[in-house]
């Protein structure tokens, strides 16, 4: 693969330097676990400030190296053994100082990132660069769409979980300010065998812009935060968006993600000058996981809600299933509740494709502002999770518990939409009076979901069983 021109010079091995990219700057980690503060104090440092244990570029080349390696088995092995200082004393008399800071640090970084990617015990990262990946199922999937790309530019790339993805259709060129960042990046490609896929940049994405001759689409994950604290206006992140579609207007396709509950009136007009656009919002796990606006070839459909799920076929991979269209005008009908009581995904009502959802289930909303749907027939879908409703009645706590022991119901779970309810202070008061001495009712039983919501208005309590 051929370097893009702009590269100046090399900076580690492969990788070039450029005058431009966005780099993930390191948030300020406060809480760090009890772990990290005992070898803070026992090996203080300069890469130990406030319990966090970090790791620089120098410590990267070293933990690569046989005895990096080494020390990184050994902490491993004395750190899952439970008893954290002898290990951490064990550490300290086997390797100097910034040797053992560095392998623990490692560690402690595969361990956060051991929830979000298969092959984390082979990558490089400390606990700061983990906690900004994403999971490599949404990253996979969100990487897919560079499939027919010629060559990639991710602004921000960080220690390269989305890079990795990426790199997977497409080359990459990844860049980013934090040379840390960057060499954790190469030797994760490495460790990956995508060295040959990926060739990191050293730049700041306020100055930088893709070379035309070889870049043809670009991938941009502002950073969010600084120094601890969320950046929820979208001219406060790193770049800014402005700057961020700036960018993406010198390629062909650009993917720019963005906070999951950004206010999308907040967004800047973009796709007047003709340029598609699509926003795209990814649940999974049962929970909203990342919004991206697609621009130019990337873009297909004007709203897209994704949900993944694991492929039962094949350990480890995930199943997209997606919902397009065009964003809710209130064609839905409303009516009462029905037999049966629609939850959609998160993606679904923030990609406004309730009205898309609705007629697939035969389904109407129960209230024009709120989300729930219901309908008389049963249907699956990966969109909305489904309950048959027991009974519904005006809200009120004392027709509310009545109306659960008449169902001889022992335990609930409540849940709200549209409902200023104390959810858990209700659900612990129920529960307590429910499971009372001298009730009949099956302690055992799978608990009943109150649902607090509104129907056409009005504040009630709908009782429904899980499906």
């Amino acid at each position: 693969m051929l370097a893009p021109a702009c590269c100046a010079r090399p900076l580690l091995c492969s990788r070039w330097s450029l005058v431009g990219a966005t780099g993930s700057s390191s948030p300020r980690v406060t809480g760090y676990d009890h772990l990290a503060n005992h070898l803070a104090d026992y090996l203080a440092g300069p890469h130990a400030p406030h319990g966090r244990l970090l790791v620089n570029t120098e410590d990267v080349r070293w933990l690569q190296t046989v005895e990096g390696r080494a020390a990184t088995a050994q902490a491993t092995a004395l750190l899952h053994a439970g008893d954290e200082l002898p290990a951490l004393r064990r550490l300290a008399r086997d390797w100097a100082p910034a040797e053992a800071r560095a392998a623990v640090a490692l560690v402690l970084g595969r361990r956060a990132l051991s929830g979000k990617l298969v092959e984390a015990d082979q990558l490089f990262c400390d606990r700061e660069a983990a906690e900004q990946t994403s999971h490599d199922a949404v990253a996979r999937h969100l990487a897919a769409r560079f499939a027919a790309s010629r060559y990639v530019a991710d602004i921000g790339c960080g220690m390269g979980g989305d890079a990795l993805a990426i790199a997977r259709y497409a080359p990459v060129l990844a860049v980013d300010r934090d040379e840390t960042r960057l060499a954790m990046l190469e030797a994760n490609a490495v460790a990956l065998g995508l060295a040959d896929r990926i060739t990191p940049c050293l730049g700041d994405a306020t100055t930088w812009t893709p070379p035309a001759d070889t870049v043809d689409a670009l991938w941009c994950d502002p950073a969010r935060r600084a120094e601890g604290e969320r950046r929820m206006r979208p001219e406060g992140w790193s770049p800014p968006l402005s700057r961020a579609l700036e960018l993406a207007a010198t390629v062909g396709g650009a993917g720019i993600k963005l906070a999951p509950g950004i206010d999308l009136d907040e967004l800047p007009e973009v796709g007047e000058d003709g340029v598609p656009t699509e926003m795209e919002f990814v649940s999974f796990e049962g929970g909203l996981r990342a919004a991206v606006l697609w621009l130019g070839r990337l873009a297909r459909e004007p709203r897209t809600a994704t949900v993944l799920r694991p492929d039962d076929a094949t350990e480890g991979a995930y199943v997209a299933d997606s919902l397009t269209g065009e964003p809710d005008d209130g064609a839905t009908p409303t009516a009462p509740p029905g037999r049966y009581l629609y939850d959609p995904e998160s993606c679904v009502g923030r990609a406004g494709l309730i009205d898309v959802l609705a007629p697939r289930l035969d389904a109407w909303k129960i209230d024009s502002e709120i989300a729930y749907l219901s309908s008389d027939e049963a249907m699956d879908t990966p969109f909305a999770r489904r309950f048959l409703v027991l009974d519904w009645l005006p809200f009120a706590e004392r027709a509310l518990l009545e109306t659960l022991q008449r169902l001889n119901v022992s335990r609930v779970d409540v849940m709200r939409r549209g409902s200023p309810v104390d959810t858990n202070a209700l659900e612990r008061k129920l529960n307590a009076t429910l499971r009372a001495p001298g009730r009949s009712a099956d302690a055992t039983a799978t608990a009943t979901v109150v649902v607090l919501t509104r129907v056409q208005g009005a504040r009630v309590a709908i009782v429904c069983a899980r499906e």
